[in-house]
């Protein structure tokens, strides 16, 4: 089957991002495999990262996606399903983090 046989065969929604889901630990030992050194991960206050965007969204719109992010971060679970992700429905693998930086030509 070609590609575009197998978009076009797909209907509703299509889960993209990686399966299962990548974690900021592995992001950081891809990171100092790539770069050959130590590199780690440390988890960041939604209401901090988002807080210099404020001028520009709002405070209340900066709450709500800090407030949706912290709730997510509750489920350890949370990612895409394997039911529903690009990987199934299209054919398509998620490159690895690996691959990722290797294509930035990090």
């Amino acid at each position: 089957m070609r590609d575009r046989d197998r978009v076009a065969d797909v209907t509703g929604v299509v889960s993209v991002g990686q399966y299962p889901a990548i974690s900021g630990e592995d992001l950081a030992e891809a990171f100092s495999t790539r770069l050959g050194r130590t590199v780690t991960y440390e988890a960041t206050d939604p209401h901090a990262f988002f807080a210099p965007l404020a001028p520009a969204m709002g405070e209340q719109a900066i709450a709500a996606i800090a407030d949706r992010y912290r709730a997510l971060s509750t489920q350890p679970d949370h990612s895409i399903t394997a039911e529903r992700s690009a990987r199934k429905l299209l054919g398509v693998p998620p490159r690895t983090a690996g691959q990722w930086l290797a294509d930035l030509d990090l």
